[in-house]
């Protein structure tokens, strides 16, 4: 009989931040074999005692130093990521570093290398392959369903409305499409299956200098083409639309889905609606799950960090064909 895998400790930085605190905080502590050991922030134990955390410090250097952490988790803002996740494969910390895992291609390849060195695990904390849906759309699209890919269009937008949030702050890697195009780019690169060869890309400043709201251009050849929204300064739509010769795949709630978040639709050549129902998840649980079994050598990672750097690689053409590098 095979021995029960042992549990992975875990620890997370800036705890008191939205996404640890709706979403990754309360994922570590429902997934099997996790155990939250300490948080930190600048509030230590406002981040993580309604989550059971056995220790809390003020320090992000002290949690690094806790022998009884395996992993990180990092949402920091995105300058920041390169920084905290280098110095945690430093101290022998495998980093599950949220999205984008870098401002540029350049970090991304550097903290790869950093971790690889370290021997450590470096994943990118994208919850959104992690759901069925998610997962049905991208196979959908490889069966050939839709026929030859023509056009496709991809728009997450939003109001941010908190002034001193640092998204709106360009030195600590702000704009829209650093935040949101990832969810947008994400599934047409793997649509596609190739980066695009022509980029255009255009933005709307907010008075800090960062990109408010961006729209882009991209093609990926023979025939395919797609166009991105991202926005924080518009009404909430987060739609995925992929047309091909034979068929058009719509989805709504693209990008933050949960348990209730099941369809897609189809709509056919002949003119048929069809209607697919997929099963609900809480696609943050299944990553950190996914995490912990790629950190035991159980599993290979789903979306490997050489993918990552493409797509920020991809994000960097957009800025500068809009200018913004």
């Amino acid at each position: 009989m095979r021995a029960a895998a042992r549990s992975i400790g875990w620890g997370v930085i800036a705890a008191t931040s939205q996404v640890a605190q709706k979403a990754v905080l309360p994922a570590i502590v429902a997934s099997p074999g996790a155990r939250l050991v300490a948080v930190a922030s600048e509030r230590a134990s406002a981040g993580g005692a309604r989550f059971g955390a056995t220790r809390a410090y003020r320090a992000y250097a002290a949690l690094l130093d806790d022998p009884e952490v395996d992993a990180v988790y990092v949402p920091l803002p995105n300058s920041l990521h390169r920084e905290w996740t280098e110095r945690a494969a430093a101290a022998g910390k495998h980093v599950l570093c949220e999205k984008p895992l870098a401002p540029t291609a350049a970090d991304a390849e550097a903290m790869t290398m950093a971790c690889a060195v370290a021997g450590v695990t470096l994943l990118e904390a994208y919850m959104t392959p992690f759901h069925p849906r998610a997962e049905a759309v991208e196979a959908l699209v490889a069966s050939g369903r839709l026929g030859a890919l023509r056009f496709a269009r991809a728009a997450f937008t939003g109001v941010l409305d908190r002034p001193d949030d640092h998204r709106w702050r360009p030195e600590m890697g702000g704009g829209s499409l650093l935040d949101l195009g990832i969810y947008c780019v994400a599934p047409l690169l793997a649509a596609a299956g190739r980066p695009p060869a022509r980029i255009e890309g255009a933005a709307a400043l907010a008075k800090s200098g960062v990109d408010a709201s961006f729209s882009g251009w991209l093609d990926f050849g023979d025939g395919f083409t797609a166009a991105i929204e991202c926005s924080f300064d518009a009404p909430e739509r987060q739609s995925l639309e992929i047309v091909g010769t034979e068929a058009a795949l719509l989805v709504d709630r693209a990008y933050t889905p949960g348990f209730a978040d099941v369809a897609i639709t189809l709509r056919h050549r002949d003119g048929r609606v069809e209607e697919l129902v997929t099963a609900g998840a809480n696609p943050y649980q299944t990553m950190i799950e996914h995490f912990q079994a790629v950190v035991r050598g159980d599993a290979v990672p789903r979306r490997s960090c050489a993918e990552t750097i493409t797509l920020l690689a991809i994000l960097e053409r957009l800025r500068e064909a809009a200018g913004l590098v």
